[in-house]
């Protein structure tokens, strides 16, 4: 199950919806859009006529809130079964469910993250900075993960086997909690370099602080 949160972004949502459609997989796969409001869910059911797609009206509670619900609502006991979770403002490469599904053959494996790609010019300042910053934590990432030792995930693209967690704790930074609460379970943490998410930073100042 692929979980996408997003909130009023319905072309972006609509890009990153296509994104999973369009990988080169043969697993079977189904995408959850949560968003909390209705006009962006009917956009996007009116662009995208696809089976494997359904939707949750966001109840606007928080990310964390909306996570243990999906978390509960579509959870499995096998946990061969994974999530993938991302957000409706960013879209993955074609390669990203192949490398993800093979990671967790290990079943050590408890959770991984892929590697955030700036889409911005790096000839203006903000631009650059998304560069500097998003190359930091993928060498980071890369890094601890090599190591065996504990690190933070993304947000932007992360994935978790199943049957293991049923709740994202209210008040915390999923990328930051999720990969905790499988290390404190004994499961090992992988960065994948080769699974790609691609970002739209913010191009002003006013937008880079709000985020």
């Amino acid at each position: 199950d692929i979980i996408i949160t997003s909130y009023k972004e319905p072309n972006s949502t609509l890009r990153s919806i296509k994104s999973f459609l369009n990988q080169s997989t043969n697993e079977k796969f189904r995408i959850i859009v949560c968003d909390p409001f209705q006009e962006v869910i009917n956009f996007l059911k009116k662009e995208i006529r696809d089976q494997r797609v359904v939707y949750f009206l966001d109840p606007g509670e928080g990310k964390s809130y909306a996570l243990s619900i999906l978390f509960q609502e579509y959870g499995s006991t096998n946990n061969d079964d994974i999530f993938v979770l991302t957000d409706g403002d960013v879209y993955v490469s074609n390669n990203c469910l192949e490398e993800i599904k093979r990671a967790f053959e290990d079943p050590r494996i408890g959770g991984i993250t892929g590697k955030t790609v700036s889409i911005d010019s790096r000839e203006n300042k903000f631009g650059y900075w998304s560069h500097l910053l998003f190359t930091g934590g993928n060498n980071a990432r890369k890094r601890l993960s090599q190591k065996g030792n504990f690190f933070e995930f993304t947000g932007y693209l992360q994935a978790i086997r199943k049957g293991v967690i049923f709740e994202c704790p209210e008040g915390t930074s999923d990328d930051a909690i999720i990969p905790y609460l499988f290390w404190k379970k004994g499961y090992q943490l992988r960065f994948l370099e080769k699974a790609k998410v691609y970002v739209k930073n913010p191009s002003n100042w006013v937008d880079w602080t709000n985020q």
